[in-house]
Parts: structure tokens; sequence; C-alpha cells
């Protein structure tokens, strides 16, 4: 798999599924753009280790839903690294709160997931899809979530948030056909610092036990590496999950 001269921008990319998948990208030969807003350290620790590995990365700041920020962050990236060729829609949050428990969910909060989520793949998405459009060729993969078909999750609004995901990744494929693929994958639970920061403990040791199929990271970036570099997949969904969703 060779990427040599393609510039890659990942949301979200110093930690978790994030980082595994700006990691593998500079692997393949692309110089990576690894997005945060609160993981400074961890960014710059990912750009360090790619640009130790020979490769060309940098770690920029940008708050993905303030349309401006995200404008200003691509342009800094196509200045330094060349123009995004393939786009990572990984930025996600969440709060855990029982589906029973709706007068839990404020609408602020409700709000701020939607807007992470959501709002954010699809300013990334506007902020790179004339340049993709321009030169004829372009990748756009959101990270969704097992949970958009399965109505379960950590809160309602992460659920509502991961099928909205999957109907913009679709939305996106017809708005941006023939030259720019969009795709989106679905993970299942996988074992990153995501249980650690949203789920109660209690919840977490349960996981953590098996009771629920773990993937493994690095299924859930070859898969997303597949789509990469397929120009015959857009407007899907791959789920990776360890039959979950089968029951």
């Amino acid at each position: 798999m060779h990427l040599d001269g393609r510039v890659a921008l990942v949301t979200g990319g110093g930690t978790g599924l994030g980082r595994a998948t700006a990691l593998e990208l500079a692997r393949a030969g692309a110089s990576v753009a690894v997005n945060y807003s609160r993981s400074r350290q961890e960014a710059e620790l990912v750009a360090r280790q790619i640009r130790d590995r020979g490769g060309s990365a940098l770690a920029v700041l940008a708050d993905i839903t303030d349309g401006a920020a995200v404008s200003s962050m691509v342009a800094s990236v196509e200045e330094r690294l060349g123009r995004v060729d393939i786009l990572v829609n990984n930025a996600g949050t969440t709060r855990y709160v029982a589906f029973s428990d709706l007068g839990a969910v404020s609408a602020e909060e409700w709000r701020r997931i939607m807007d992470v989520n959501v709002t954010g793949a699809f300013l990334c998405s506007r902020a790179v899809a004339p340049g993709m459009q321009a030169r004829g060729a372009g990748k756009i993969i959101n990270v969704a979530s097992n949970s958009a078909f399965t109505s379960a999750g950590s809160s309602i609004p992460y659920v509502v948030s991961k099928a909205a995901l999957v109907s913009l990744t679709r939305c996106l494929a017809t708005a941006l056909a023939p030259t720019v693929q969009v795709n989106a994958i679905a993970p299942g639970w996988m074992l990153t610092e995501w249980i650690d920061r949203h789920v109660p403990p209690d919840r977490a040791r349960e996981i953590r036990s098996g009771a629920v199929p773990l993937v493994p990271v690095e299924d859930v970036v070859r898969t997303l590496m597949g789509l990469v570099t397929n120009d015959s997949v857009t407007g899907a969904v791959s789920v990776v999950d360890c039959g979950e969703m089968l029951g």
C-alpha cells in the first residue's frame, strides 16, 4: 500500500483510533496532519513519532465545530504539507447517560455531542472538498459506530449522532461524486482511551472482562486503509464489530 506524495488530515489524531490511523497512514507514505483540540501533548507525540521514522507530520490545533477554525486549519496544512488528499473524520465525543434517563440529557449536552460528531465532520469535509474536486481525486472517511444501527450505546445523543454521520456519509458521497469517494467505518467496542474517558468504571470493567466483543484497533485501521485505497467504493459503511450486531 503506497500513499507516497499524499497528504492526510486526521481529526482527533492524538489518541486511540486516530493515533493508530495517523501512524499507519504515515507508514504507507502519506504526510500526516494530526488535529487536536485538547490533547496537544498526545498529538505532538504522534507527529514526532512519524518524523522520527522518516515521515512528514505536524500537529495542528483546531476546534472542528468552528467553521473559521477549520478553514484556518486546512489552509495551514495545505501551506505546510500540501493539498489534503485524505480526510479522516475521527474526532468524537460522548457522555455516558442511561437511555431511560431522558432528563439527564440537557439541550446543551445534546448540541455539544451533535456539534463534535456531526457538524465537525461536515465542516472539515466542506473545507477540503474544493481542493479534492479541483484535483479530481480525494478520500473522506468518517468514523461512525455500530451503535448507529443497534439503538444502543453510551447515550441517546451519541447514538443519534452516529446515525446522522452515516447519513452524512451517503449525502457527501452523492454530492462529491464521481471524483471524491466518501465512506464510513462503524467499529464496535475497541480497547482504547475512549473507554476510560467516557464510560463509568463499572461498565468499563464489564467491557474489559469480555462481556462484549472487543475489536482490535489494528483491524479497524486495516478496514479504514482499504477504503483509503479503493476508488470503486463510495457511500458505504463498513461495520467492524466482531459480529456484535448479529446478537
